[in-house]
């Protein structure tokens, strides 16, 4: 059995966009309360002792698990199939909750310049079997986004929903349990952490 933790990355830094808004996206810092949710997952005994990682291309996602990769000298890839949903371009007369909530659903629906929770699913899922069957039976960390996550989490779980990608945490982890490259099993580590807020994270 291959033990699989999917990590949602902690608080990132705020401030004004600079030049194009997705490469100020994939370079943004975690905050200094990120910086110390970050650290607080050495407490975790699940994630101790993993055997590999992998992260996405956006720096905060490998920023928030490189305190468990040095505490264990654990070693890891990046993989940008791990980013975050490409959401696209809002249309206008829509609210950003009703954008963001039509993703889930219509998970097959691509948005101008975006992406389908399913084309994201899809890469994900590719990313995460591809460790698992390099690393079986191994403990492996995977560094990831909010939405990512969900949509992964959609082909795995049937309670996948607007709701509940809005109620992941920052951080928040994720544990599957794998038999060959299948996830046979899902749940939700407890995190000392408040809930975000829309718009806050």
């Amino acid at each position: 059995m291959t033990e699989v933790y999917l990590i949602r990355h902690s608080i990132k830094m705020r401030g004004p966009v600079k030049g194009d808004f997705s490469v100020y996206d994939r370079m943004q810092p975690l905050s200094g309360e990120g910086e110390e949710r970050a650290k607080q997952l050495l407490e975790l005994p699940e994630l101790r002792g993993a055997g590999f990682a992998a992260a996405s291309t956006m720096s905060r996602s490998l920023a928030t698990i490189r305190y468990l990769l040095e505490a264990d000298d654990v070693p890891f890839a990046i993989d940008d199939r791990l980013r975050e949903l490409d959401f696209g371009i809002k249309p206008e007369g829509m609210s950003m909750d009703e954008f963001m909530g039509r993703r889930w659903e219509h998970p097959e629906e691509v948005p101008q310049g975006g992406e389908s929770v399913v084309q994201c699913r899809a890469r994900m899922d590719a990313a995460i079997r591809e460790v698992v069957r390099e690393h079986p039976g191994e403990k492996i960390l995977i560094g990831s986004h909010g939405a990512a996550i969900g949509a992964y989490l959609s082909g795995v779980i049937d309670c996948v929903d607007d709701d509940f990608v809005r109620n992941i945490n920052l951080p928040d982890v994720f544990r599957l349990c794998f038999d060959g490259e299948t996830a046979a099993s899902c749940d939700r580590l407890e995190m000392p952490f408040p809930v975000p807020v829309r718009g806050k994270a």
